[in-house]
């Protein structure tokens, strides 16, 4: 695997700076008024021998062409209100920018009728789609998509890279319109210049089919579209970097991207050694991709291949509650993982006048080995203690294939839409677990026993699925000439899952292996699902909703063929369909949707047999088992005033879940007097969850922004202690406050957060526990000289409530850039992490009768010193 980097990293090294000295140079200038004052918005176009480039000035009047060749050049300029500006250039210097003087436009000496001129909104909105003006936003000349996503209103990045756009997460990104690469935005906030984008347009988007159909019902996905400046749509960009540390922490990495206009292909290989929240990581990384994307054909294919050993510690305190009192278990925990993966996709995308075509096949195979060493001290209701370890080897093969055709009819409105979906996946792994276990008295916690157990867990996993839809929509009305337009939808879905599982279990007695007949298993299962669903959808320019029914037989059979188990139901559900959008205006809208989804208990919850995996909760299926219904309801208002940039959302959620499959903890005595845990399955109503979210950016003095986000949840979890019915109640509530500077050498945050959980648990609530954490952090960078950048982020938290001893930590980090050559593509940082050595992390997590804490130890202080290249080339030819 190294020599396959090595060689990816040579051959790219060598094609990167090829193309670079194949490029020639790059003009500058700046355009200015009589009174010496820069220009924005003028039309700048530049004509060579075969080619032209079109741009505009910036708020300041400035503009540039990258990767021009030597030679004639024609320059010309033209603005509303100014004379047109033309200059023919012949450029034979050496050096690779080329500045042009001051360019002064005059003013149209013709008298002019009374003209009044709008300055464009810096946003637009139309139904489904926000657009945002690029340059009526700081973009400086290091900035990637990322510090100019920071910037808009409404949208939010956290640290590791995750995009959410009025409060709902963003993955999908496209560019001009059309599919980009391998379409997730994460891959590309750093990669991205941000000076090529002209606009960026965040859209409520129902997936290509429905696109294609018309038939947008449901709930929507957040997507980005980027609209690339005239000349820009096509390029070289990437990065080539090394760094290492000073606690043995290294990477070596390399990214291209070629990219022409409809043709796109990628490479990537990277090797990291780096710290995670609960210790360190190594990480091996390669792939390409390439992918051609017209208005009509797509196809894409792609291959990637990661490995990854890691190793942590952690620390782990448990109250429980139970019928006989509160179980306390403090546990010390580590962990050594190695896996290996390989994954391809295939896409074809065909989209005609009345046809939509789309065909994904993808697989995956991987292996993996893994080591657990786990030491816990039980006290409180069961005294014991346990010394366990479990060294697994596991392979998982998959594979994935998905048919989806469209048609529109001759008749506006008509269509029919068909989709078929397969997946096979198979699991083998095998388990050598080592137990030992001290018993004590639960009074006077004398020792009674010391009991040694070692096993070995044979498993075998085959899982199959085959699905199938169809919808067929008929119009109610003329959809050519009415703007309300009215509609039937029918519908039919199938789906079949086949599950087999074979587990052997041995214990090893005396050097011998015996088979355990009880701990083993060898069933299989068929879970068959039927939908009927129709309902009728009406869309006016304001008002979009869709109201129905969705008939739901399903049957379920399950075979055990060793301690000869059966299972076998029928059932049958009727759930509503529901949505409505409404847009008084475009910048008001409310969405209320309703989702009911019908669960199967898992295979394990249904079978009457025992797993002793976990010799502290051993666990025990239920053939009686009903599937869980699970209605929700989300409500959301949206305001935004495009002449401010103001944005508010205000959203609603909740849901309620019918024979909802919960547990039922039992104390059962053993053969020495004292307690043991076992866990039953049973069906429960009652449980369900309510949460609120509002989320307010204000934008004002041109350069700052202020954002107010609250979240508040409570959550009312149903299940049973020894046949005893109590409940697990938890409400959560989070304040955050930020303020941010975008200027264009300086960018800065600070933001104050404030979380809260008070839960309670057990029958009578006689578990309580209440977490509190507040924290201050901000972020800077700062642009010193245009080869000089320095910044860094910092955090305090005060943590409070906790039952295991933590900090609260001061997490401080810098650092420094410096660009080494004219064009900055090559560059030196210097980044210090972890000043004051905290080196430690902490998590909260409230689950049926318990409440976990958990604390991790990883590496604290440290430098890392980063050699980077970066070739970002756009519009040259």
């Amino acid at each position: 695997m190294n020599r396959y980097l090595l060689f990816c990293f040579i051959l790219f090294q060598v094609y990167f700076f090829s193309y670079s000295f194949a490029q020639d140079f790059e003009l500058r200038g700046r355009v200015l008024d009589s009174l010496q004052r820069g220009i924005a918005g003028v039309s700048v176009r530049v004509y060579t021998d075969n080619d032209s480039l079109s741009s505009g000035t910036d708020k300041n009047g400035n503009f540039s062409f990258r990767s021009l060749q030597r030679g004639n050049l024609s320059l010309i300029l033209s603005s509303l209100g100014y004379e047109t500006y033309k200059k023919k250039l012949n450029y034979i210097g050496e050096d690779v920018i080329y500045e042009l003087p001051a360019i002064v436009l005059r003013i149209q000496s013709q008298r002019l009728q009374e003209v009044a001129i709008k300055v464009p909104s810096p946003i637009r909105i139309s139904t489904d789609t926000i657009e945002f003006t690029a340059s009526a936003y700081q973009v400086g000349e290091h900035d990637r998509l990322e510090d100019l996503l920071r910037q808009l209103p409404g949208l939010q990045i956290d640290a590791t890279g995750n995009v959410t756009a009025m409060g709902e997460s963003m993955y999908k990104l496209r560019v001009n319109g059309k599919d980009f690469f391998t379409n997730n935005l994460k891959d590309f906030l750093k990669q991205l210049p941000a000076g090529i984008v002209a606009k960026l347009q965040v859209i409520d988007d129902y997936g290509d089919q429905a696109n294609f159909t018309g038939i947008k019902v449901g709930k929507t996905q957040k997507m980005l579209n980027l609209v690339i400046k005239d000349g820009q749509s096509k390029g070289v960009f990437g990065s080539n970097e090394v760094s290492a540390s000073t606690q043995g922490l290294w990477s070596v990495g390399l990214q291209g991207n070629v990219w022409l206009d409809v043709h796109q292909l990628s490479a990537y290989a990277n090797q990291n050694n780096n710290r995670t929240a609960e210790g360190r990581q190594r990480s091996t990384n390669a792939g390409t991709n390439y992918r051609y994307s017209s208005d009509q054909i797509n196809y894409y294919g792609n291959y990637g291949y990661n490995a990854l050993k890691s190793t942590g510690e952690s620390e782990t305190y448990v109250e429980s509650v139970t019928s006989q009192g509160t179980l306390f278990n403090r546990m010390q925990q580590s962990n050594s993982n190695d896996n290996q993966g390989h994954q391809i996709q295939l896409n074809l995308q065909s989209r005609r006048k009345k046809d939509f075509l789309s065909l994904q096949v993808s697989g995956q195979k991987n292996t993996g080995s893994s080591e657990n060493h786990n030491i816990s001290k039980q006290t409180g209701v069961i005294v014991q203690d346990l010394d366990h370890t479990i060294q697994s080897d596991s392979k998982n093969n998959t594979g994935n294939i998905a048919l989806s055709w469209s048609r529109n009819m001759s008749k506006l409105g008509r269509s029919l839409s068909a989709n078929l979906s397969g997946s096979a996946q198979g699991v083998t792994a095998e388990s050598h677990i080592q137990d030992q276990l001290r018993f004590y008295d639960q009074h006077i916690g004398s020792f009674l026993k010391d009991s040694i157990n070692m096993r070995l867990l044979q498993e075998k996993k085959e899982l199959t699925n085959l699905g199938f839809t169809a919808k067929y929509v008929e119009p109610l009305n003329d959809h050519a000439t009415e703007t309300t337009k009215r509609s039937i939808d029918l519908g039919y879905s199938l789906s079949l899952r086949n599950d087999q599982q074979h587990r052997e279990t041995h214990v090893k007695q005396e050097d011998l292996l015996m088979r355990i007949d009880s701990l083993s298993n060898n069933y299989n299962s068929l879970f068959n699902t039927q939908q009927l669903d129709m309902s009728y959808r009406v869309a006016s320019p304001k008002l979009q909703y869709s109201l129905g029914l969705s008939l739901q037989p399903a049957l379920m059979r399950m075979d055990e063929r060793v301690q000869h188990k059966k299972v076998d139901y029928p059932m049958f559900s009727i759930l509503p369909i529901a949505s409505m959008r409404y847009s008084p205006s475009l910048k008001n809208s409310i969405q209320i949707n309703y989702t009911g989804t019908v669960t199967a208990p898992a295979s394990d919850q249904l079978m009457p047999i025992r797993d002793m995996r976990n010799l502290q909760q051993i666990t025990v299926g239920n053939p009686d088992l009903k599937p869980s219904k699970n209605h929700g309801l989300s409500v959301n208002l949206a305001q935004l005033e495009p002449a401010k940039g103001k944005t508010y959302n205000l959203s609603f959620n909740g849901s309620l879940l019918q024979d909802q499959v919960t547990t039922n903890i039992l104390l059962l005595p053993d053969t020495l007097g004292t307690l043991r845990q076992e866990i039953h399955y049973v069906n429960v109503d009652g449980s369900y969850n309510l949460g609120v979210n509002y989320d307010m950016t204000l934008p004002f003095a041109k350069f700052y922004q202020f954002r107010w986000a609250t979240q508040m949840s409570t959550n009312h979890t149903v299940n049973y202690l020894d046949g005893i019915k109590g409940a697990n109640k938890t409400l959560y509530f989070s304040q955050h406050l930020s303020l941010s500077c975008n200027k264009e050498k300086l960018r800065s945050t600070l933001n104050f957060n404030y979380y809260a959980t008070k839960s309670t648990a057990g029958v009578n609530s006689v578990l309580q526990n209440r977490i509190a954490t507040w924290e201050i952090s901000g972020h800077a960078r700062w642009t010193i000289f245009p080869w000089l950048i320095a910044g860094g982020d910092g955090s305090y938290r005060i943590n409070s409530g906790y039952s295991i001893p933590i900090k609260n930590p001061i997490l401080v980090n810098a650092f420094m850039e410096l660009y080494l050559t004219k064009r900055k593509e090559l560059s030196v940082q210097v980044q210090v992490y972890d000043l004051l050595d905290q080196q430690q992390a902490v998590a909260l997590m409230v689950s049926s009768n318990a409440v976990t804490q958990r604390s991790f130890n990883r590496i604290g202080r440290y430098a890392l010193l980063t050699v980077k290249y970066n070739l970002s080339r756009f519009g040259g030819t």
